[in-house]
């Protein structure tokens, strides 16, 4: 490994901790100043937010410092080689079986005091270990087994085509985004919840409606167990063409009034009808390609720069595997106030086209209010939070938006 490497290597992880240093300063700074503000807020809410602050902090540094340790420690050349088979297919299958199932064994603590301790701490939760434990493998297989079946794909192309692979790999990726965003409502989605139809129901009804009079009347409506992993409320509308659907977590529709209830289910009409999830394909399209042309660019230098320190020579071997991870996690978190700068339009479309449906812009309000009271969230995070983690405007953004927005 060369000088350059290491320093380059060093400076990326100081800046990093630079980074959750100005985050966390930014943050406490803000919880302060919301305190002067807001007298009725819970002393959970700060709580909350600072323990998940420090979760934050770890997982950022873990997502580039443990697929690191398997490169620099030469664990991930040592699997490839005591695995490896003529079959490039076999060595990616067995290969990316012992990976993913390291990374989930290392991540599983911090998921657990994450996902299941701090959501009991502050009575966000009923959920049972066993089911958190169901709900975690479940993730594993679908997310990571299912993809170890498949690694060998990206790899076969970097072998074949070392200087376009990345062009190559992200016009193949595309058709697999749409065919997901098609399939995920009938496949995927059941593995974890069960999904019962309200159509028929006095609240499908009433949303049915609502669907007619935006002109996706054939949109199916749902609703799901979710009460059993969270007590937390959400909606969200998902699939394209006849998988289109409305669903409805059954905390949602237990803990707000009906009128509350349509004006969130409004809002994800909105996101259809605004064609936001087209819009996420497409702009996912060309993120793609830029992205891996700038994993391409830096993975080829670093491996080069690395002089075989690794135990890898080129870059189609499987071991490589965590260097590609490094650098697409480093990109990713480059791009996210870009990606997120966009999420938060549409969401403010989103918003529009809801009070414009219902003419209700009391129960978008009171609807927001108790999503953020439920969940003991705070009305706003710092700017640099916010701009580079939001997805979504803040409360206080969205309830000014809701109060002013003209209506017709």
């Amino acid at each position: 490994m060369t000088k350059k490497l290491k320093l380059t290597i060093s400076i990326f992880f100081l800046l990093l901790l630079i980074f959750i240093g100005i985050v966390l300063t930014s943050e406490y700074t803000n919880m302060k100043n919301i305190r002067a503000e807001y007298s009725d807020l819970s002393e959970e809410s700060y709580n909350l937010r600072k323990d998940s602050l420090r979760v934050w902090g770890i997982r950022l540094i873990l997502q580039f410092f443990i697929p690191l340790i398997f490169l620099t420690s030469r664990l991930s050349s040592g699997i490839r080689s005591l695995i490896e088979r003529k079959s490039l297919f076999l060595t990616g299958l067995f290969y990316g079986i012992i990976f993913f199932t390291l990374m989930f064994i290392i991540n599983l603590p911090l998921n657990y005091y994450s996902s299941f301790y701090l959501s009991h701490k502050y009575g966000l939760s009923n959920q049972t270990f066993y089911r958190w434990l169901e709900v975690s493998l479940k993730s594993f297989i679908v997310n990571d087994l299912l993809i170890c079946l498949f690694i060998f794909v990206p790899f076969y192309i970097i072998k074949r085509s070392p200087k376009t692979w990345w062009l190559q790999l992200s016009v193949l990726a595309i058709p697999v985004i749409i065919f997901m965003v098609f399939i995920s409502p009938f496949v995927v989605d059941p593995i974890f919840n069960k999904y019962t139809s309200i159509e028929d129901e006095k609240l499908g009804k009433e949303i049915t409606e609502l669907l007619h009079k935006a002109d996706i009347g054939d949109a199916s409506i749902y609703k799901v167990d979710k009460s059993k992993d969270t007590k937390t409320m959400n909606a969200y509308m998902t699939g394209v063409f006849h998988s289109k659907r409305i669903v409805l977590w059954d905390t949602t529709i237990n803990n707000l009034d009906e009128k509350e209830v349509l004006s969130i289910t409004a809002h994800e009409i909105g996101h259809y009808v605004k064609g936001h999830i087209w819009k996420n394909i497409i702009q996912s399209s060309f993120s793609i390609v830029l992205l891996l042309f700038l994993v391409h660019i830096t993975s080829t230098w670093i491996l080069k720069s690395s002089h075989e320190t690794f135990g890898i020579k080129k870059l189609h071997d499987i071991a490589a595997l965590p260097l590609l991870l490094v650098v697409l996690n480093f990109y990713s978190f480059i791009g996210s106030p870009i990606m997120n700068y966009f999420s938060r339009e549409m969401e403010i479309e989103a918003d529009a086209y809801e009070i414009t449906l219902t003419e209700d812009r009391e129960s978008a309000i009171s609807a927001m209010e108790k999503l953020y009271k439920e969940s003991l969230g705070l009305p706003r995070p710092s700017n640099i939070y916010k701009i580079w983690y939001f997805t979504h405007p803040t409360l206080e953004d969205r309830l000014e938006f809701y109060r002013n927005y003209p209506l017709d």
